[in-house]
């Protein structure tokens, strides 16, 4: 007899003296869900068992504690560069030590957290494991957890299942358990270590481990290793037991208790709160396979249950079934749902399938509105759709299967959630005529096109291509994060100039006639300029517009497009996330442009994922938010214009935008490095007589009391030899035309006579004969007989601030 049959008889029999023979073999782990003793209520949770680490939030002070979590896996340690563990457990008292943020996602300094700092090790994945969990109740289990990222290579946090190929010991039983890796959960980065919370619904029909995996971005290191970590806190395998929103809706019904997993299914165990509309012609049914063969799914997505419509006999075509969520709360203005779920529609007779969004509470149905639809038949597979969801009130899904000319019509539905974050309509194909702006490019431009040649309105294209073709190395979409996936960048040509511009238009949004239309637009940016060129960062600017249409004819009115975002030169290596807000009483587009600045290093600007829904929102990130008066002249003066102040002034002597071929003392553009691209005043007189031009801005909003305070900001250059010339910054009332100075410099204060450019600030606030709020406009002032001034990127911000240079203060 050979050694390794010997070895064999040798375990089993330790394994039947220690446990009675027991041998519990994957088939009979899978009855679990079949056993006849598992009684519970149809929307019960699973709480915790005792070989589950339920909640954790990692202790306080100097009692922090892993809680059994398992923080240096087998699977991960070869590639950490220490034995210290990979995951490490802190608090907001050691962020500066260890890292991690400033508090744990209670707010509190002592609390801790576990933390994976991506410098400590080159593996791609860096995993941390529950201790064995029991198979889950049909009902499933429900993780809630909070989390951060942050830093350019923290690129994904997931939560998987893992079934690992061995013989455990559990309780008096021995299970062999069959290898399964599942993905349940995936998080990108862009967290900017803001605390999220994050609810995962789950069911496994065996002994099994969670494990959370912390995918690192090794090829943002190139050149530099940059740190980054990722946080977890709070982390809940199950503890909600019941769901109490009707109770909590019939003692008070402006309050919801909300189950973390509310509205989340998988169909095993029931509807999980969903619940049959009473008013429609028939219901819809829990299923594990379809009978036909023609018609139905034969299994779950990824489980063993969904919920389907029969269309068999006696459904007659047109017959509606719909299957209404549990009420929901209102939606934070900046932090929508996705709703994601899976559908399979096989079968000759598809008829159609709708999500629609009833508002109001219980017995008040106040509107409804459809936000996506998909018709006919889509293949013999299961297919994810998903929608941005928003709402200012109490709402509710539904789920409105209509059948269709026959009776192979069966319908199915599969994994329905909720995630925090708004998502593209997908497929675009179903998206609601309010979504068809959304995107993600992976097929198509979904109706978003470029300006027509005729109308001379940019001088490039936006070009649609995969991640891979851009300019820089490893370069990811935001869709798939893969090198394939597909992404929205202005085109480059060899005859390139700088301030070249690209524009992309969206498909007109029609607004009711006296009604406002009040939605926000999100999106994925990449402004990435690795190499720097010495006179500073040059890469180029994103800005999204609205603009104005006549109603049926799409023609644009003149002077109606609006900056409503807009950022500047390089952000940052990895997908960050843009908000902004829109705002318009009639039919109008959404335009993005991308323009180049003078950059000669490889350098990105991209889009992807973009988004739309109703409400108010902030943009973001807050420095995205432009101003009125604000202006970097790259290809015109914006709605600032040049006023003489005197009646002998030359007729050539005005502020004017500055030209390759026209511009003092070669100075290039402060913005981009360009030849061109700001204002500037430039006064020789043989009478060595003063000249005074103004450069007078558009109506504003001042700040001071009762209003939020504001603070001007842009780059000066003076050149000439006039030891009189000067730049004043004036506040003007725009009704009573009172004037006050609040910045004024002299050539002769600067330090340098060469022409470069200088960093000004000047805080605007009221005084007592400027009401606060009161609408004045802002006036460049320039005085000289021989030199003037060049200006450059006027922004105003909010918040208060001090003049600069200190010597640029008026006297009083």
């Amino acid at each position: 007899m050979s050694k390794t049959c010997l070895l064999l008889i040798f375990l089993l029999a330790i394994v039947g003296h220690c446990h009675g023979d027991k041998i519990l073999r994957a088939d009979r782990a899978a009855d679990v869900f079949n056993s006849s003793t598992v009684v519970v209520d149809r929307v019960a949770r699973q709480t915790s068992s005792s070989m589950t680490p339920s909640q954790c939030s990692f202790g306080r002070g100097h009692e922090l504690t892993g809680c059994d979590w398992n923080l240096t896996d087998v699977e991960s340690v070869g590639s950490i560069d220490s034995h210290v563990p990979a995951w490490q457990l802190s608090s907001g008292r050691t962020s500066y030590f260890r890292g991690g943020p400033s508090t744990d996602a209670s707010g509190d300094q002592d609390g801790g957290y576990l933390l994976m700092d991506t410098l400590r090790g080159v593996a791609e994945t860096i995993k941390l494991s529950s201790m064995m969990i029991n198979a889950t109740l049909p009902e499933g289990r429900c993780v809630v957890f909070q989390y951060a990222m942050d830093g350019p290579s923290a690129d994904r946090l997931r939560l998987v299942l893992r079934q690992s190929q061995l013989v455990h010991q559990m309780a008096n039983d021995t299970v062999l358990l069959m290898p399964r890796r599942e993905v349940l959960w995936e998080g990108r980065s862009d967290s900017s270590d803001k605390w999220l919370t994050a609810s995962v619904l789950y069911s496994h029909g065996q002994p099994h481990q969670l494990a959370f995996e912390a995918v690192v971005d090794n090829s943002v290191q190139s050149q530099r290793r940059l740190r980054g970590h990722f946080v977890l806190d709070n982390v809940d395998l199950g503890t909600w037991k019941e769901d109490e929103n009707e109770k909590a809706l019939n003692e008070n019904p402006d309050t919801l208790m909300v189950d973390p997993c509310l509205g989340h299914c998988n169909f095993d165990g029931g509807f999980c709160g969903w619940s049959n509309d009473q008013d429609d012609d028939f219901d819809w049914n829990l299923g594990r396979g379809s009978l036909n063969a023609v018609t139905g799914p034969i299994a779950g997505h990824l489980s063993r249950g969904y919920a389907y419509i029969d269309s068999g006999y006696p459904r007659r075509p047109g017959d509606r079934a719909r299957l209404l969520s549990p009420f929901m709360e209102p939606t934070d203005p900046d932090q929508p749902l996705c709703l994601r779920f899976w559908t399979h529609m096989f079968g000759n007779g598809i008829g159609m399938l709708k999500v629609v969004q009833l508002f109001g509470p219980p017995g008040s149905d106040i509107s409804s509105k459809e936000l996506w639809s998909l018709t006919g038949e889509s293949s013999n597979n299961w297919h994810q759709g998903q929608i941005t969801v928003s709402s200012n009130m109490i709402f509710r899904i539904a789920f409105e299967a209509t059948t269709g000319r026959n009776h192979l019509g069966d319908i199915a539905i599969d994994d329905v959630s909720f995630d925090p974050g708004p998502c593209p309509s997908a497929p675009q194909a179903a998206a609601a005529s309010t979504q068809q702006n959304d995107c993600n490019f992976e097929t198509d431009e979904c109706g978003w096109t470029n300006a027509v040649t005729r109308e001379n309105m940019d001088d490039i294209d936006w070009i649609r291509h995969p991640a891979e073709n851009s300019r820089l190395q490893f370069v990811k979409d935001h869709t798939t994060y893969t090198s394939k996936g597909y992404v929205m960048s202005p085109g480059r040509s060899p005859v390139q100039r700088p301030g070249d511009r690209a524009l992309l238009f969206s498909r007109p949004f029609n607004v009711t006639s006296g009604k406002m239309d009040m939605r926000c637009m999100t999106f994925w940016y990449l402004m990435n300029e690795p190499i720097i060129d010495p006179t500073g960062p040059s890469l180029g600017s994103l800005r999204i517009y609205t603009r104005r249409e006549e109603a049926f004819s799409g023609l644009p009115l003149l002077g109606q497009m609006v900056a409503v975002w807009r950022l500047h030169n390089h952000q940052a290596g990895v997908w960050k996330m843009g908000r902004a807000l829109i705002q318009q009483t009639g039919n109008y587009r959404v335009v993005i442009e991308g323009l180049w600045g003078s950059s000669r290093g490889a350098g990105s600007i991209s889009i992807d994922d973009i988004s739309f829904y109703e409400g108010s929102c902030s943009t973001h990130p807050n420095q995205a938010m432009p101003m009125a008066t604000e202006c970097n002249f790259d290809r015109d003066m914006c709605s600032w214009r040049s006023i003489a102040n005197t009646t002998g002034v030359r007729q050539d002597t005005d502020w004017r935008l500055a030209t390759a071929a026209r511009r003092p003392a070669n100075l290039p553009d402060h913005t981009f490095g360009a030849p061109s691209g700001y204002v500037y005043f430039d006064v020789f007189s043989q009478q060595n007589r003063q000249e005074v031009i103004r450069l007078v801005g558009p109506n504003m909003t001042s700040g001071g009391i009762g209003r939020p305070r504001l603070c001007l900001t842009f780059w000066f250059a003076a050149f000439g030899a006039g030891d009189t010339t000067q730049l004043r910054v004036l506040m003007m009332d725009s009704v009573g035309g009172s004037e006050k100075e609040i910045w004024m410099l002299r050539v002769v204060q600067l330090e340098s006579t060469r022409p470069d450019w200088n960093f000004g600030q000047v805080e605007l606030e009221s005084d007592g004969t400027n009401v606060s709020g009161q609408e004045v406009k802002l006036v460049y002032e320039g005085r000289a007989s021989n030199g003037g001034f060049a200006v450059d990127d006027i922004t105003i911000y909010q918040g208060g601030c001090k003049t600069r240079p200190k010597f640029a203060t008026p006297i009083s």
